[in-house]
């Protein structure tokens, strides 16, 4: 009798069938390094459904399946599980079928849960149904309702002992306040020992330029707002990674919760798109640096401590009376500033001399027409220390013996001659973050001075990204002084090897002629390290490299990369889409921000 032989995958032990399943689930081929472990979620709707797959294959795929806790402990819950209950468009009924939830949550038994809720739905127009709007034309209703994401809660907080990961996505408040309000009593008399990463994202950043949070009514209770100073409770021992996106917490007991921590404290950290009235102070923000001393990243954009900018005394408070929190650990830091004092008071705060990676970028409204000055917090990151009105400058002295003599000019003073002090004093760097290795600068606005103090102080630069910023930013990379008589170079940057240019307009012939050749020829004949490679971005039909050449002397190689722009055959798509934006509704044509921002701003302060 002909027996079918056995696939070679069938006499596999079934420890090691059973590992294969749950490395099948994960969403990336890539393992993370420590760093990024725990701050985004290794699955998604498709990945989370291989289980499934596996299970059907054969009764022994199916047996080993369901005796694989670690196969089921990735839980995604999404729009796509709501299912309307009538195809009339007036009414809004729908159910969340929550089978597969329940089915996961038993077959995971005590294995530790990554879960993640993403909420957003692709059609969502800006609009939210809590928040007033003049504009009575909308009738879009999100699809995953608040009573949705309360459902969803409540099967996953008989469970919150085994939370490992937790995101929650959404687009407009409701859903996030609903879920924050049954989470809040449990995790703040339970806590959540195993929970390592904690992501809250409000994808709504328009709302955050409004000055008060909205929807008003859904501004409390706040996230944490039942721990007191008493307790000592170690409610999130584990915690390593929490990003906060457009979602404020009771920031005092945030700083409670981490400071009772045994468990080494965060590890990276992201605050972003606050409204100012839902911003930390500038001691609690203090007080939350203090109590992640192993803080490895930290992210800050549109939120940061709340500065007004409406107090005389603010600056001095912030140039002289704060003092900065030590972070040795600190490796990589991104700050998006609203206003230059809102960066400079971030940049105070931080004591990171071992920081490598830097993100500096303008987060300012698309729409606003007043570009902010970051000429200060370049200076600053330059020289450590701010300079007013009266001393917006620097003149650094070359001198003989290949010292560098540096001092801040006042407008109404003349220079003094460097003295036998200054003379024999070894040259050191002042600079914020003095070891900086990977820096990109977007969209920030600043003359040229401020941009040579910046790249003066990055001897370690290697790689530098310049996004929507102007050819001034590349000529401060060349030497101050065109005379190479010193041992010692004055060129800034001296160890770059990798240049990007991303976002630039009007790029011209010349400025093409100076990026592939003159640039890395100034730079070497001052004795800089040999740019090793200089990429170009620009906008074009064809996506993917169109460009790839090396200079004359063979050691610069130059690529240009050209950015997918879609084309309709009418080739009116680039007007249209200019129109629209525009338009009501449109990107730089919001009546309901328009109307509350405008408001707010003409009000008498």
């Amino acid at each position: 009798m002909y027996t079918h032989p056995s696939s070679p995958i069938s006499k596999l032990p079934v420890e090691l069938l059973s590992y294969i399943f749950v490395l099948g689930t994960l969403s990336s081929a890539d393992v993370p390094s420590s760093d990024e472990a725990g701050r985004n979620p290794l699955f998604n709707t498709e990945s989370v459904k291989v289980p499934l797959a596996f299970a059907g294959v054969s009764r022994h795929w199916g047996r080993v399946a369901r005796n694989t806790p670690g196969l089921w402990t990735s839980l995604c819950i999404t729009v796509e599980m709501v299912k309307r209950l009538s195809e009339d468009d007036d009414d809004a009924s729908s159910l969340l079928n929550t089978t597969h939830l329940t089915s996961y949550l038993a077959l995971s038994r005590n294995y530790p849960l990554d879960i993640l809720i993403d909420a957003r739905d692709q059609d969502w127009d800006f609009f939210e149904p809590e928040i007033p709007s003049e504009y009575e034309f909308n009738t879009y209703t999100p699809p995953f309702s608040p009573d949705h994401m309360a459902s969803v809660i409540s099967l996953l907080l008989p469970h919150i002992s085994r939370w490992r990961s937790l995101h929650i996505l959404t687009d407009s408040w409701a859903p996030m306040h609903s879920a924050l309000l049954h989470i809040n009593p449990c995790i703040t008399s339970f806590g959540a020992p195993l929970l390592e990463s904690l992501t809250l994202m409000r994808c709504n950043d328009f709302v955050s330029f409004s000055p008060e949070f909205q929807p008003r009514d859904m501004k409390s209770p706040a996230f944490l707002s039942s721990v007191t100073p008493s307790s000592q409770k170690d409610l999130l021992p584990r915690l390593k990674h929490l990003s906060l996106r457009g979602v404020h917490v009771e920031w005092a007991s945030l700083v409670n919760v981490l400071s009772a921590s045994t468990g080494g404290g965060l590890h990276s950290l992201e605050l972003s798109s606050h409204c100012s009235d839902v911003r930390p102070t500038l001691t609690e923000f203090q007080q939350l640096l203090g109590a992640s001393l192993h803080l490895r990243k930290l992210a800050i954009s549109g939120s940061g401590p709340f500065v007004p900018d409406d107090v005389d005394d603010i600056v001095d408070v912030i140039h002289h009376d704060l003092d900065s929190v030590p972070l040795p650990h600190l490796h990589s830091i991104t700050l998006g500033y609203r206003t230059a004092l809102e960066g400079q008071t971030v940049l105070e705060l931080l004591n990171a001399p071992n920081a490598k990676v830097l993100v500096l970028e303008d987060a300012t409204y698309p729409g606003d027409p007043e570009e902010v000055d970051a000429g200060s917090l370049l200076t600053y990151i330059g020289t450590g220390e701010f300079y007013d009105a009266d001393h917006n400058y620097l003149v650094a002295y070359e001198l003989p013996d290949g010292l560098h003599y540096r001092v801040a000019m006042n407008k109404r003073a003349v220079s003094r001659l460097p003295t036998t002090e200054d003379l024999s004093q070894e040259p050191k760097s002042n600079a914020a973050f003095p070891i900086l290795e990977n820096v990109t600068l977007k969209s920030v606005r600043a003359c040229p001075r401020p941009l040579r103090a910046f790249f003066g102080a990055l001897p370690n630069l290697q790689r530098l990204e310049l996004i929507g910023m102007t050819m001034h930013a590349v000529r401060a990379l060349l030497p101050s002084n065109p005379v190479p008589s010193l041992a010692i170079s004055s060129c800034p940057c001296p160890q770059l090897q990798s240049l990007c240019i991303r976002g630039f307009e009007q790029l011209q012939i010349q400025d093409f002629d100076f990026l592939v050749g003159g640039l890395a020829a100034e730079r070497k004949d001052r004795g800089a390290c040999s740019l090793k490679e200089v990429d170009i971005h620009v906008s074009g039909q064809d996506r993917g490299c169109v460009a790839e050449f090396k200079d004359a002397s063979g050691d610069l190689k130059v690529n240009i990369f050209s950015r997918m722009v879609e084309v309709d055959e009418d080739e009116d798509y680039e007007e249209l889409d200019e129109t629209d934006a525009f338009e009501v509704g449109g990107v730089f044509n919001d009546p309901v921000f328009d109307a509350y921002y405008s408001a707010q701003v003409s009000q008498p302060r």
